[in-house]
């Protein structure tokens, strides 16, 4: 059901019709910058936000991206699921199918400066040798997505984008991904836990590109054994959207983008409130070391490879526990 109390601090503790959201590994589990959360393909963190602002608005911006939500059964029923997963924390972690178009689009729209633009395909290209028939005519509908004035709508877009722009870090999940000529780039990968496809959408300000690998059997038939991506080429990271996916992204992206140039993505303009998540007790983050490669396995729906990049906090209960008393001490 919807939650009537979204600020509230995140808990380990089961109340009727919720479910526990965990990370690949609790080496991952602490607090962590949206940007940084983004990078390292958090779960924890993305179902914080959805918690936030409520399923309702989840699927509302979806459909602004052009995401048939009744189709992915986010607004509707879908087998195994009759009420939609309109209020499951799934929808946070990516447990709704998005076609390859839909994930491109979305991420056009955030490269566009929040301004969506209907997908034009082509389905097929001939030769017209009478030149008698008439020109087909392109329709393509635009609308800003996050905000009706230009002005805010471009800023809320660069913030998406600021929020998006490492995922090719050192420390993110497709390190490989960048650009040689330093171009930066706004990213994400995708990896289902059971490696039946995987995803990497990435842009420059000027292009878009999305690519995705699925396996031929889904196993979506009673009974019916599904097949997977994982050691794909021999890799035990095969299955994963940042391995194959972004390999792809990156060579495609030498051969056509580097040739363009540099372009620098809008400086992120930051609007709204502060919310934090973590408690107030434990935000004294000591001295910043240096920031290292902590790879890890994919295990969830929503998560990647990647550890934290960010230094623990000082805790008064035990860190591997992400929910704490408020008091001086104790776990939570």
């Amino acid at each position: 059901a919807p939650d009537s109390t979204p600020s509230a601090y995140s808990t380990t503790t089961l109340v009727s019709g919720s479910h526990i959201v965990h990370n690949d590994s609790q080496s991952e589990n602490g607090p962590y910058t949206p940007q940084i959360a983004m990078a390292v393909s958090i779960n924890t963190a993305y179902a914080d936000l959805w918690h936030r602002v409520g399923g309702t608005a989840v699927a509302n911006i979806a459909q602004e991206f052009g995401v048939n939500t009744d189709a992915a059964c986010i607004t509707a029923s879908c087998p195994g699921n009759p009420h939609g997963m309109k209020d499951e924390a799934g929808v946070a972690l990516g447990q709704a199918s998005l076609s390859v178009l839909e994930q491109a689009s979305m991420l056009a729209t955030i490269d566009n400066g929040g301004v969506y633009h209907s997908a034009h395909v082509v389905a097929s290209i001939g030769h017209n040798t009478q030149n008698s028939a008439p020109p087909i005519p392109i329709k393509v509908t635009n609308y800003p997505v996050f905000s009706p004035d230009p002005t805010a709508n471009k800023n809320l877009a660069s913030q998406v984008q600021y929020a998006m722009s490492k995922d090719d870090a050192p420390y993110g999940t497709a390190p490989g991904a960048g650009m040689s000529n330093g171009q930066e780039i706004i990213a994400k990968t995708g990896t289902t836990d059971s490696a039946q496809s995987a995803f990497f959408i990435g842009a420059i300000p000027s292009q878009t590109l999305a690519v995705a690998l699925f396996t031929n059997e889904q196993g979506s038939e009673m009974g019916k054994a599904h097949q997977t991506l994982g050691l794909l080429g021999g890799l035990s990271s095969g299955g994963m959207g940042g391995t194959w996916p972004a390999s792809i992204w990156h060579t495609y992206a030498e051969n056509m983008f580097v040739p363009l140039g540099i372009e620098p993505f809008p400086t992120p303009v930051f609007t709204g409130q502060t919310w934090n998540q973590v408690p107030p007790n434990l935000r004294d983050v000591g001295k910043k070391p240096k920031k290292h490669d902590h790879g890890g396995p994919d295990g969830g729906r929503g998560g990647d490879q990647g550890g934290n990049p960010t230094p623990w906090p000082t805790f008064s209960c035990d860190p591997q526990v992400v929910t704490c008393t408020t008091g001086t001490g104790g776990g939570g």
